[in-house]
């Protein structure tokens, strides 16, 4: 019998230790996932876009390149037609840079002729295809960690209690902490070193340049960017210091039993 129980106590201790392991991971990409949610709403993109939009390189207004930032990223993000896009640029450059569309008797056609300064070309367009893509196969793999995680936290604490339950949620979340204090180092570091590698893991060379002045960069400079890795930073920061309070919190019932 002493052996009988020494061996269900090693199950369970194994089994602790690895509900731990698949708890600590699928949290930590789950608070990286809060911090890339953050990114993707769309008063984000409005906000940021009223402070860093280039008007100054653009036949475009501000308001006008505010209101086409947000309708790019709802095409990225929420995958509306491409038509509805390329009718808001139609209309803006109707009203702020007619002369584009003077060379054609069907605006359609002498839009889609413009230069990229006034209209997203069928790179751009493309490239933006290519981030939907990312965005529409991350968001599910991502809701499924979140699940995983308090799935997982709770079978934890009724295989190992509430001690481990609450070091996991100290755990993960410094994990992530220290990660995105590199990576925001690397960022202070050589921004442009850092964007050519991010961009690296999902899109093909070529694919994700274009012109200081084109109509996507003037609606998503650089500046706007750095802004984007801020709030990404500042919302994981966020989930992850209310995932320690609650380790700790968790943690200090366990004491006090």
């Amino acid at each position: 019998m002493p052996g009988s129980t020494n061996e269900a106590a090693r199950k369970g201790g194994a089994l602790a230790v690895a509900l731990s392991v698949i708890a600590a991971v699928a949290l930590a990409v789950a608070l990286v996932a809060a911090g890339l949610a953050a990114c993707c709403a769309r008063p984000t993109t409005a906000v940021l876009s009223q402070a860093t939009s280039a008007d100054y390189a653009s036949p475009y207004s501000k308001g006008t390149l505010i209101d086409l930032a947000v309708a790019t990223r709802d095409y990225t993000v929420d995958g509306i037609p491409r038509a509805d896009v390329l009718d808001q640029i139609m209309a803006a450059a109707s009203a702020e840079a007619p002369e584009v569309l003077a060379d054609s008797d069907d605006p359609a056609i002498a839009l889609a002729n413009a230069n990229e300064r006034y209209t997203l070309t069928e790179d751009a367009l493309s490239h933006l295809d290519d981030v939907y893509a990312v965005i529409s196969t991350a968001a599910p793999a991502l809701a499924a960690c979140a699940i995983i995680a308090l799935a997982s936290l709770i079978a934890l604490g009724f295989a190992g209690g509430r001690r481990r339950v609450g070091m996991t949620l100290i755990a993960a979340p410094l994990v992530v902490i220290v990660a995105f204090a590199l990576l925001a180092a690397w960022v202070v570091i050589d921004f442009n070193g850092f964007f050519a590698a991010f961009h690296s893991l999902f899109f093909a060379n070529g694919t994700w340049t274009f012109s200081a002045d084109s109509l996507l960069i003037c609606m998503y400079p650089p500046d706007f960017w750095i802004g984007m890795g801020a709030v990404w930073l500042a919302a994981t920061l966020l989930a992850s210091a209310l995932a320690i309070a609650a380790g700790i919190a968790i943690k200090g019932k366990k004491s006090r039993s």
